[in-house]
């Protein structure tokens, strides 16, 4: 059993048989470098809001061979060892140093393996998709009788070179749902109503493996790891203790509030996004009485003092988010700032925006990174498909919930003409 950073509380038991199942799977996911977190040498925490723009900067950025990512969010890692709401005790997303120098040997060893063996970037061999897969499944379906032995078959009988035909072969029977994945086209069955099932680890629309080649010693030592969930906006100073040799900068991602509530308003109408299941039910206006089979679940990250917020208007519960995120970004401070806004605004805007990030992490702009920004990526985890100025159908509503804390944080982000806002 992982012990929490309450040595009287354990995960839950669910979480525990997910732990299970992968340490049957690490022998087949190859020998993960020893003591990883000591030996990256450079941490890039790409700092956001969510719906703020990270999945399609994270894409943009998986173009450069000078760069290390891991295949999905950090936030499954996490709650394999029980630093989420409510084991790590804080109430909320944030957690700093005490967590990890308070976490347990097993635990600290557990989240370095299995760091070690999801850090890297992506690859063109196919050899060990069906591992990968079969990894992801378990971390996806917690609630699901799913050996992981025969997913590792299952795959290597249908896999090609992404998920879909696996997610689709697996639904006869499992209870896996393609549409909880951020597949392209239309998934069979109903759209669903609710989560799917009722104790989550990785937040839908579930990560898709792809061909990945893992990091190895010299990469830690040479190149940039960078991390992308919204949530670290309120772990970096975790992330400072648990990276004891890594220079840790801080990639702040910005977009302006409309267009980010807006975002969050649809993500919490949408079939996905389940972050955590509360005890009590919501009662926020305008999600709980649209998507009752959703209102015991919060979606998105988890901000300081919430709970007040729990029978507010959705659309104020989504700029609380907004304020809240770069309220704490700003807190402990940025290295390098981007505005969405430059990376949605054309090849032009785009390239220069990805050109400055690559001079600040002193890689290369060339070969596939330049290609990348310069023609762009399809839409990665999007509700809808992007335009100028959608949030604009909310006018009205968002309006009313730009309260002076909101305008201040805008205009310090440097938002402070709503004319500009697209």
């Amino acid at each position: 059993m992982i012990q929490t950073k309450d040595p009287g509380r354990t995960v839950d038991s669910p979480v525990a048989e997910v732990v299970r199942r992968l340490e049957v799977l690490r022998p087949l996911r190859g020998t993960p470098v020893p003591h990883f977190r000591a030996k990256v040498r450079d941490l890039v925490v790409v700092a956001s809001s969510s719906r703020g723009g990270s999945s399609m900067l994270a894409e943009l950025l998986r173009s450069s061979p000078h760069l290390l990512h891991l295949r999905g969010e950090l936030n499954p890692l996490l709650r394999l060892v029980g630093l989420d709401h409510p084991h790590s005790g804080t109430g909320s997303d944030a957690l700093d140093a005490a967590h990890w120098h308070g976490l347990p040997p097993r635990s600290r060893e557990l989240f370095d393996a299995e760091l070690a063996l999801d850090a890297g970037s992506p690859g063109t061999g196919v050899e060990n998709l069906a591992v990968d897969a079969a990894w992801r499944l378990v971390v996806q379906w917690p609630g699901l009788d799913l050996d992981p032995v025969d997913l590792v078959r299952t795959a290597e009988a249908v896999l090609d070179r992404d998920l879909p035909r696996f997610a689709r072969a697996l639904t006869g029977g499992t209870g896996v749902n393609p549409w909880y994945y951020d597949l392209p086209g239309r998934s069979p069955g109903p759209r669903p109503a609710g989560p799917p099932g009722d104790v989550l680890l990785e937040e839908p629309p579930f990560v898709l493996p792809r061909p990945w080649r893992p990091a190895n010693e010299h990469d830690l030592a040479t190149k940039p790891l960078v991390i992308k969930t919204p949530g670290n906006a309120y772990r970096l100073g975790f992330l400072r203790a648990a990276f004891p040799n890594a220079r840790l900068r801080v990639l702040h991602l910005t977009r302006n509030p409309a267009a980010s509530i807006n975002g969050l308003v649809d993500g919490w109408l949408h079939h996905g996004f389940h972050a955590y299941r509360l005890d009590d039910p919501l009662r926020i206006a305008g999600y709980a009485d649209v998507r009752p089979a959703d209102r015991r679940w919060w979606k998105f990250d988890l901000p300081p003092r919430w709970p007040a917020y729990t029978a507010a208007a959705l659309p104020r519960v989504c700029a609380h988010q907004w304020w809240s995120s770069h309220r704490a970004v700003l807190a402990h401070g940025t290295d390098h700032t981007v505005r969405f806004e430059d990376l949605i605004s054309g090849p032009h805007g785009r390239a220069d925006a990805v050109e400055r990030i690559a001079d600040w992490l002193r890689i290369p702009f060339d070969g596939p990174l330049k290609r990348a920004a310069t023609d762009g990526i399809a839409a990665t985890v999007s509700t809808a498909a992007p335009r100028p100025g959608r949030w604009r159908a909310r006018e009205t509503e968002i309006r009313s919930v730009l309260s002076a804390d909101v305008l201040a944080m805008a205009e310090r982000l440097g938002y402070a003409r709503d004319d500009h806002w697209i």
